[in-house]
């Protein structure tokens, strides 16, 4: 077991996010990928009721792991498609990434993220 958990260690780990490439209803944006050793970002972009026909009344996202990602401003008023950005592990599991956790990753990037 021990050698195991060594070998893993030595080979590396890559990035786990939620992806749906597609617009996808929250909730059912389930599917992980690992992601390449140049993606080490999670990104979700939200998109309002209107965007959607026919209108079903539920937010939809798209979610990937990407090795670029500019998350939208927090305070943004009449923001169309919210974008937000997290760096650990399954960290897009809700409709977005913490807003709070998005603030402390751009502003803290030397300890690794605490979202």
């Amino acid at each position: 077991m021990f050698f195991i958990l060594l070998f893993s260690l030595l080979i590396g780990h890559s990035l786990q996010c939620y992806t749906c490439k597609e617009l996808t209803p929250v909730q059912e944006c389930l599917k992980i990928e690992n992601c390449t050793e140049k993606e080490t970002i999670c990104k979700t972009t939200i998109y309002s009721l209107e965007d959607v026909y026919p209108h079903t009344g539920v937010s939809t996202v798209t979610k990937m792991c990407s090795s670029v990602c500019e998350p939208s401003d927090v305070d943004g008023i009449g923001m169309t498609h919210p974008v937000t950005c997290c760096f650990s592990d399954l960290c897009n599991v809700d409709d977005a990434a913490s807003t709070l956790g998005v603030r402390i990753c751009v502003v803290l990037p030397i300890l690794q993220c605490v979202c």
